[in-house]
């Protein structure tokens, strides 16, 4: 079962494979509100948590396809112990590294030295080729020949000499501290001491449990949702919800919902300006009602401009 932390009203989902199965099977598509570690300085595009909606996570919780944990406070008492087993973790990075490089180090050092020898005997044999002319040019080749043999090897043994090697004769580690790779995680490990959250009773990590507001945003929500729709917020729409046919990845919104209790007044100003709104950004004002008998009563309202 799929694992929610709700920490101060706040419900996150860490895990990428969760995240993929609450879109694909649930329809649950929530808000990405994490940095991306390779853009960490811009917002167009974000990464993991995934941060639902209070009505997404009651819904979830009551069909039984997670489970709702209390993310555990921080202990300043325990600051210190992760603080020392981060650092036993990143010295043992550290020298896997180190091993990893000198192993390649020397790898194409050996490569190279190879590329010398083959070098060197196809000179020789151009050389014996050429000496059956002349034994004076035999001579001076043979020379060239011995020269070049110990100028090689000469520069064999310097390169050699020259290439760092780990070893606790000179203690030259073979990688730099600043090159170090660090490993991301791409998932939140369950806590430990994790506590399971019961969304029916309020609390400091839930605090939504018996308002009203939030009762009647989960009527329309868990009423629209059980009717195929994909929902997401719609704060800055002037709404409740915004109300998707499909996968928000492939279609537009075409509704933007708003809540109203059946005895609330909706004052006409409010209901002008959100009906041209809506027309304004090509999307259909729907006013939602939950009735006593638990049907949700719909209204949709398009501006009509006069001809």
């Amino acid at each position: 079962m799929l694992v929610v932390e709700v920490a101060n009203g706040r419900s996150l989902v860490w895990g990428a494979e969760a995240v993929q199965a609450l879109r694909e099977r649930l329809g649950v598509g929530g808000r990405t509100v994490g940095a991306l570690p390779r853009g960490p300085r811009q917002n167009s595009r974000l990464g993991l948590p995934l941060l639902l909606m209070p009505e997404e996570a009651r819904l979830l919780a009551e069909i039984g396809a997670v489970t709702l944990v209390s993310a555990p406070r921080p202990n300043p008492g325990q600051h210190s112990l992760a603080l020392a087993s981060f650092k036993r973790k990143q010295e043992q990075d550290f020298q896997e590294q180190s091993a990893l490089v000198a192993e390649a180090r020397e790898t194409r050092r050996q490569e190279f030295l190879e590329k010398i020898a083959e070098g060197q005997a196809a000179k020789k044999q151009k050389l014996e080729a050429d000496s059956g002319t002349r034994e004076s040019q035999e001579a001076s080749g043979n020379q060239a020949v011995e020269e070049n043999e110990a100028n090689a090897r000469q520069a064999s043994e310097e390169a050699v000499s020259s290439s760092p090697q780990p070893g606790p004769s000179d203690g030259v580690a073979p990688l730099p501290r600043s090159a170090l790779l660090i490993q991301l995680a791409t998932a939140r490990p369950r806590p430990i001491k994790a506590r399971p959250l019961d969304w029916r009773v309020q609390s400091k990590d839930w605090p939504h449990a018996g308002r009203p507001a939030h009762e009647l945003r989960y009527s329309i929500y868990r009423d629209l949702w059980e009717r195929g729709f994909f929902l997401s917020a719609a704060g800055k729409f002037g709404g409740d919800f915004l109300v998707y046919p499909g996968d928000p990845l492939r279609f537009h919104a075409h509704y933007i919902a708003q809540c109203w209790a059946p005895g609330d007044p909706i004052p006409l100003q409010d209901l002008v300006s959100a009906g041209r709104l809506g027309t304004s950004v090509r999307k259909t004002l729907l006013l939602c009602s939950p009735q006593p008998d638990g049907k949700v009563v719909y209204t949709s309202l398009q501006w009509a401009s006069l001809q």
